[in-house]
This record gives C-alpha cells, sequence and structure tokens, in this order.
C-alpha cells in the first residue's frame, strides 16, 4: 500500500476475527459463567429427620431479606447421617438456584489432614468458568474472583466434612441469595462468631420406628426378623443410621443366603462382637468411622476418650469426666483436663446428658473400651471402682451416723466430694444410681471383692433414704459373695447384716436367715485363727443382728419376743462406746412396749430416744423417734398429744430427704387431723403422702389414695398402722 503499513499477518496459527482500523477500542466481554451441578446423588432410602427440614425449610424461606448466603451446619455424630441430610435437602431445592451446585469434601484424608480451602477454591472457579487464563493465584484474589463469578444467581454449597471454620469463609458465594451447608463433627463455633445468623443442625439418634423403618427398607422386606430380635438389633445400633444401614444390609444378605438372620442379633447383642458385627471390609463402616475419629484427637482427649470406654455404663457426672482426664494423662500437673473434656464434647464423642452430666453414644463407648490397650483397661478400672467407693462413703457419712466396718470408715478424713448437705449428696448418688450398681458389678466381676463389700457397706444410707430395694438387695447380694472369697469373718458377718436389713426393709426375702448367721459368725470371730479385729466390732456385729431379729418379731406382732431380743442386743454392747445403737435400742424398745400398750412406758423411752439422737444430731431418727412416739399417743388414745409432734417429724424428715418416711408422717398426721374434724387439713396431707408414696413406687400411695376417696366419710379415729 502507498501508505507503506503492511496489512498481512504472517507466521503462527491463526484463529479468530482480525479488526483492523486506525484506533480501536477494547472492551473485554464479561466473563462467561457456567452453572455446575456437582452435587452428589440424594439418598435413595431415608428416613425420618422432618424435624430438621421444617427448620431448614423455614430458613430458606426467609433468605429474601438477607444481604449474605444463608449458612447451615450440620453437626453429629460421625455415622449419623449428615452428608445424607444435606444432600437429601439441597436436591429438594435445587430448581431455586440456578447459579450452580457445588460440592467438595474438606477432609478426603481424614480430619488430621483438613484440605486448603485454595485447592477447592480453584476446583469451583474451574468449573463455575469458561476461561481460566486470568484466574488469579493469591489467595485472597482468588476468593474475591469465586465471590464475582457467583454473585449473579443464587448458588448451592454443600461443604463436607469440615474441620474448621477457616475452611468455610473463602468459599461462601458472592450471591445473598445462596445457601451454604457444612457439615461438621463439631459445631463449628468460629463460624458463629463472624456469622452470627449461621443456623446449626444437630442430628440426633433415630427414634425406635424410624429405625425400624430404616432397617428394613435397607433389607428389602418388612419380615426379615421377628420383633425380639429386631429390637435388640436396634437397641445395639443405638439410633445411629449408619449402623442400622449396615445391619440392614447384613440382615438382608444372609436370607437371600438362606441363613438365619437372628445370628446378626446375636452378634450385636454381645458387647464382645458388636463392633465386629457392624464392620464392612473395604469399605465405610462403623469401627472405621470411630477409627478416623479416634486417631484426630489430640493426645490428651485420646487417651481420655479410651479412658471413659472402660467406665461400665456410657454416661457419667461432668465431674468424674474431668477427673479422668486429670487421671488418664498420668496426673500430669500440665495437662489441662478441661479442655480434653471440650475437645470430645467438641468433636461430637460426648455429649451433654442433663445438668452435670455427660453421655457417649453407645457405639462410641463400645468403641473407646476396645481402643484401650489392657493396661490401660486395668488401671482405669481400679480408678473408677476407688471414685465410687470414695464418693459412697463421702454420701454415708453426710446421710447416716451409723458405725461401719470398712476400712475406708476407720478414721476421720476429708471428703474429696465437696456436698453442701445430705440432700445434695443424696441427689448427687441419685444420678449415679445405675453407675454405682454397675461399679459394684464390675468389682465383683474383675475381683475386686475387698472394694465391692466396702462399697456395698457405703451405699446402705442412699438405699435406705431412696427406697431402691431391687438394687439394693443386688448390691448386698454381691457384697457378700465378695466377703466370701476372703477370709475376714466378720466382713461376711457384716455383709449378712447388709443383706438382711435390705430384705427387712422391702418386707420380702429371708432377713431372718441372715441375721442369724450374722449372728452366728460374730459371735465366733473373735476365737477365729489371726483374728485381729477388736472386741467393739464383734459386739456392734452380734448386737445390731440381735436387733434385726427384735424388728422382725415386732413386724410379727410379737413384741415381747420384740423387747427380749432388744434387751440382749443391749447387753452384747457390754462397755462398748455405741451411743448411735443404743439410741436405736431405745426407739425400738419404745414401739415394742407401745404395741404391748405400755402406752407410758412407751412414751418415756421415745422421748428419750428423740432426745439421744437430737444429741448426736441424727435427725433422720430423731424425726422417727417423734414420729412412733405420736403413734404411741394415738394407740393411748391420746391423739391430741400427736399434732405438735407430727408437725415437728414432718419438717426434720423433709430435710433429709426421705420422701418414704416422711410420707408416712403425712398419712398419720392426715388421720389425726380428720379425726379432729380438720378435713381440708387432712385431705392435704393424704395428698402429698399419696405423691410421695408414688415418686419412690411405693404400694402404700394406694393407701394414700383410698383416704382421699373416702374423705366423705366420717372416720371414727386414725389408723392404727405405721
Amino acid at each position: 500500500m502507498g501508505d507503506g503499513i503492511d496489512n498481512s499477518i504472517e507466521g503462527g496459527t491463526f484463529h479468530g476475527t482480525v479488526v483492523q482500523a486506525r484506533d480501536v477500542h477494547y472492551h473485554p466481554a464479561a466473563i462467561a459463567t457456567r452453572a455446575p451441578r456437582l452435587l452428589g446423588a440424594a439418598p435413595e432410602v431415608f428416613v425420618d429427620r422432618d424435624p430438621v427440614f421444617a427448620a431448614l425449610a423455614r430458613a430458606a424461606a426467609e433468605r429474601s431479606g438477607r444481604t449474605a448466603p444463608l449458612l447451615v451446619v450440620v453437626t453429629g455424630l460421625p455415622g449419623m447421617g449428615k452428608t445424607a441430610t444435606a444432600l437429601r435437602w439441597l436436591h429438594q431445592l435445587g430448581d431455586d438456584f440456578p447459579g450452580g451446585h457445588l460440592q467438595a469434601d474438606m477432609s478426603p484424608q481424614g480430619p488430621l489432614r483438613p484440605r486448603d480451602p485454595v485447592a477447592v477454591l480453584e476446583g469451583f472457579v474451574r468449573e463455575l468458568s469458561d476461561r481460566q487464563d486470568g484466574r488469579p493465584t493469591e489467595p485472597d484474589e482468588l476468593a474475591a474472583h469465586y465471590r464475582s463469578l457467583t454473585a449473579g444467581a443464587p448458588t448451592l454449597v454443600l461443604l463436607d466434612n469440615v474441620v474448621n471454620a477457616g475452611q468455610v469463609r473463602p468459599l461462601l458465594p458472592g450471591h445473598p441469595g445462596s445457601v451454604v451447608v457444612v457439615t461438621s463433627r463439631s459445631a463449628l463455633t468460629g463460624l458463629r462468631a463472624s456469622h452470627p445468623r449461621t443456623l446449626t443442625v444437630t442430628l440426633e439418634a433415630l427414634d425406635a420406628v424410624a429405625g425400624a423403618d430404616l432397617f428394613h427398607a435397607v433389607a428389602g422386606r418388612a419380615d426379615v426378623l421377628d420383633r425380639p430380635a429386631l429390637e435388640d438389633v436396634l437397641s445395639a445400633c443405638a439410633g445411629l443410621p449408619l449402623a442400622v444401614r449396615i445391619a440392614g444390609a447384613r440382615a438382608g444378605e444372609l436370607l437371600d443366603a438362606g441363613e438365619d438372620p437372628a445370628v446378626l442379633a446375636r452378634e450385636l447383642i454381645d458387647r464382645r462382637t458388636r463392633l465386629e458385627a457392624l464392620a464392612v471390609p473395604d469399605d465405610l463402616s462403623v469401627p472405621q468411622v470411630f477409627d478416623a475419629a479416634h486417631a484426630s484427637l489430640p493426645h490428651g482427649a485420646a487417651a481420655l476418650y479410651r479412658a471413659l470406654g472402660q467406665h461400665p455404663t456410657p454416661e457419667f457426672s461432668r465431674d468424674l469426666v474431668r477427673w479422668t482426664a486429670g487421671e488418664a494423662a498420668g496426673g500430669d500437673a500440665d495437662t489441662d483436663a478441661d479442655a480434653d473434656v471440650r475437645t470430645l464434647v467438641r468433636e461430637g464423642l460426648l455429649e451433654p446428658a442433663g445438668t452435670g452430666r455427660l453421655r457417649m453414644h453407645r457405639l462410641v463407648h463400645d468403641h473407646a473400651r476396645a481402643a484401650a490397650t489392657s493396661a490401660e483397661a486395668e488401671a482405669a478400672t481400679g480408678r473408677y471402682v476407688e471414685w465410687y467407693l470414695r464418693r459412697a462413703a463421702a454420701v454415708e457419712r453426710l446421710t447416716s451416723g451409723r458405725w461401719r466396718y470398712g476400712p475406708l470408715f476407720a478414721s476421720p478424713q476429708e471428703d474429696r466430694e465437696a456436698f453442701g448437705g445430705a440432700d445434695e449428696a443424696l441427689d448427687a448418688m441419685e444420678a449415679d444410681r445405675a453407675n454405682v450398681v454397675a461399679v459394684a458389678e464390675l468389682a465383683h466381676g474383675t475381683h475386686r471383692y475387698a472394694q465391692t463389700w466396702q462399697l456395698c457397706e457405703a451405699l446402705r444410707g442412699f438405699f435406705f433414704r431412696r427406697k431402691y430395694h431391687a438394687d439394693w438387695i443386688a448390691v448386698c447380694v454381691l457384697g457378700l459373695e465378695a466377703a466370701e472369697r476372703g477370709d475376714d469373718r466378720l466382713a461376711v458377718a457384716r455383709m449378712h447384716l447388709e443383706l438382711a436389713f435390705a430384705y427387712t426393709d422391702a418386707r420380702t426375702g429371708p432377713a431372718e436367715e441372715h441375721y442369724r448367721h450374722a449372728l452366728r459368725l460374730a459371735s465366733g470371730a473373735t476365737d477365729a485363727p489371726g483374728s485381729s479385729t477388736d472386741g467393739s466390732a464383734h459386739a456392734r456385729t452380734v448386737s445390731s443382728a440381735l436387733e434385726g431379729l427384735g424388728l422382725l418379731a415386732l413386724g410379727a406382732d410379737d413384741p415381747g419376743a420384740a423387747a427380749e431380743y432388744f434387751r440382749r442386743a443391749v447387753e452384747a454392747l457390754e462397755d462398748t462406746d455405741h451411743p448411735r445403737g443404743r439410741a436405736l435400742l431405745t426407739l425400738h424398745m419404745g414401739r415394742a412396749r407401745g404395741a404391748e400398750h405400755r402406752h407410758e412406758e412407751a412414751a418415756a423411752l421415745l422421748l428419750r430416744a428423740r432426745e439421744l439422737f437430737a444429741a448426736l444430731q441424727d435427725r433422720y431418727n430423731e424425726a422417727k423417734s417423734l414420729w412412733h412416739y405420736a403413734h404411741a399417743r394415738v394407740r393411748a388414745d391420746r391423739p391430741d398429744q400427736a399434732v405438735a409432734p407430727l408437725d415437728e417429724a414432718a419438717a426434720l424428715m423433709r430435710e433429709c430427704g426421705a420422701p418414704q418416711d416422711e410420707a408416712g408422717i403425712l398419712l398419720l398426721r392426715g388421720d389425726v387431723r380428720a379425726a379432729r374434724g380438720e378435713r381440708a387439713g387432712a385431705e392435704a396431707d393424704w395428698r402429698t403422702a399419696a405423691e410421695l408414696y408414688e415418686r419412690v413406687g411405693s404400694p402404700a400411695a394406694t393407701t394414700a389414695r383410698e383416704r382421699l376417696g373416702s374423705a366423705g366419710q366420717d372416720r371414727t379415729g386414725p389408723s392404727d398402722t405405721l
């Protein structure tokens, strides 16, 4: 050309359109975005979670007013179905999110190696954009680029198996109508701090109905197991969806192979084979997910996890868990026990179970038990037996002034338990009732015989006050069997006494037989070869056995024989310093004299017993003395003299935390009030008595309800029963 400009293009490969002009104004086109569909398939079989979906639906419906994406954290135990729940819900929402559906596993190599969010960003950006040449490389710029790509339309994002909040924040899309669902074992509290409107959904175990539905759906038929076997399977799985799915699949396979699926129930009932029955080779299984959870724990938390597995039940007091954390760390002063506890709670391996209580899921507890070495298991078992023995002794000291034989009571000591009083101590033991029975069985089963019978002795005050007779008798049977394994004849005698007393209070069983065994053993124990026990222990035991036989005679309406036993019991004490025993025998003798209609002698003895117990600061037996004194005055046809003592007895017994005895006092007071024409007061006493009896499961509640039912009829006088 004449202007000397060459318009030819030479060399290289030519693609696209060439624009030739003197002046070029270039405006790059907007980056074209795609709407990928990366969500995994929704689960074919899914049950329950309706309340969860309702909460999620409400949150999704309120997105229109938001200035940032809706952030949902789905948390729960490994195997609880977090991913399945998230996918189920997100697929229901899919059509309303034209910006695309993104998903990433944030810890594909396990929680110890969380995935770098930058790597996830790079993958998301690649899926969202046709152009990759201008993609930033710096993390902050890359996150901004991702937000720009997702700013045009609402996007769904599923971040699965998140380990920490830092993995989530760079992956929040730009459009405020977007929804981000995070699944994690922990609640990711840091996300709530930076995004206060985060919705946290905690998945709970399936109930029995949902568990059965899931089991049958996976097994492929509803009649794969009979009801008892199905109940055993579901109980063993404890509502963990992964476990239920594996059990259903195994049952279906057994049935298809012509084998009896009930074998699965037998494997799952047995704690020794339960986890193995829920394992699937080369695939996701219950042991595998818990192995990964255990492996991801810091050293101290992992040691605590294994130690808690040795506890005989999966629920414990927070005080015990904190103490166990310190012990599991070997007593290291630098160990932060509370931090280890918080770690297990954050990871979902421990969960709150009411005020001051924590628990493990049953299968987690099984796994923690199996994860410990034999040395760890032995040490933890010994620590638990000792902890509960000392705790029971602390409660016993606060609730009873009686003499005890066990070495833990041999000398005064400061108890580790800082109970504010008898009521608080009894309430604390109430929460651990199942545990102390299980620990007694554990101690006996691991040949800790001395600690077994000592625990039995230490629990008497609690069981006597709260009237859990079945547990009481069971522990006493263990205590007696344990004592008989040793060479201490007096310990055997004391256990016969404990069992006889439990039978007497329950009004069942061969109490007399055990009192007589105790009497025989204690009478001859001082002559036993190698006996080193001081004579007062034998005298107290002989006296207690005679006292028990007297109480049985009194209950059999033979007050004369009862009085003779009580006289011999006093005589057996001789010069033994035992003021409480003498006070009790004074009380019993007063009752016997009252039953013989020797009213004034009975009144004097019962008032004397009241004085003796008051001096001993034994409020419980002081209240009982007043109660029996009032009853004796009713028998003497002097009910007016019973009112004030019953008022005082009711107030004292209420302070002692003995609901059944308090109910008995109120029942008698109601009778006295009715006889005096005080109808409203009588009905109030009977009603409260019925409620207290019902609280402890006493059949006497029927008597109190009958009083209320006949309140409109005239009563000739107070009842003569006590």
